[in-house]
């Protein structure tokens, strides 16, 4: 009778060890794959629409873009893009999204054509702006794209807005250099 108890507690402690090691891989798979939810701040995810309006658009069932022509305007938050041609280019096969499903699926927004660009106090004018929506990061392009705070402006021949850092790279080449107007008046720290 000694003999079997110590076989069946062999048996029990052999099976509880199973169950706590299936447990624990089961828990520490599931906690893995949990994605946390943080504010848009913490994590970059910005999912606020964006409203465009146009004279026309052009889209295809199945394709991964789709083009406003005509007095374009692009609104998101406190934000307005106002151009002559827009080209919105989107995920179209959700398995390309599965990293992140509460990022929106639109990747990209190429807009030509007298591009003005206005956030709070801040605008710019170029030929054509690149926005990718992952790093919200804003391009201007052209002959002479300029940003304007107030009375002050830089201009060059590339500025590229990181928008989430507010931080600006202005870039010049040979035939164009970087210029600045830096007015005092216009105190970019200060808010009204």
């Amino acid at each position: 009778m000694d003999l079997s108890i110590k076989i069946l507690i062999f048996n029990f402690n052999k099976f509880t060890s199973f169950f706590i090691f299936i447990f624990v891989c089961v828990f520490f798979s599931l906690l893995l794959n949990i994605n946390p939810v943080y504010p848009e701040e913490q994590n970059g995810i910005n999912d606020s629409p964006i409203l465009i309006t146009s004279d026309k658009m052009i889209g295809e069932k199945g394709a991964s873009m789709v083009e406003f022509i005509g007095n374009v305007e692009a609104k998101k938050e406190d934000s307005i893009i106002l151009a002559d041609s827009m080209k919105v280019y989107f995920v179209t096969d959700k398995k390309k999204n599965k990293k992140n499903e509460t990022q929106s699926n639109i990747t990209k927004i190429v807009s030509t054509g007298n591009v003005r660009y206005t956030s709070g106090e801040r605008k710019a004018f170029a030929d054509e702006a690149v926005y990718t929506t992952s790093d919200d990061i804003l391009v201007l392009k052209g002959n002479s794209p300029r940003l304007v705070t107030g009375t002050s402006f830089i201009t060059g021949k590339k500025i590229t807005l990181y928008r989430k850092q507010d931080k600006v790279i202005v870039e010049s080449d040979s035939q164009k250099r970087v210029e600045a107007l830096l007015n005092p008046e216009d105190n970019p720290g200060k808010k009204e």
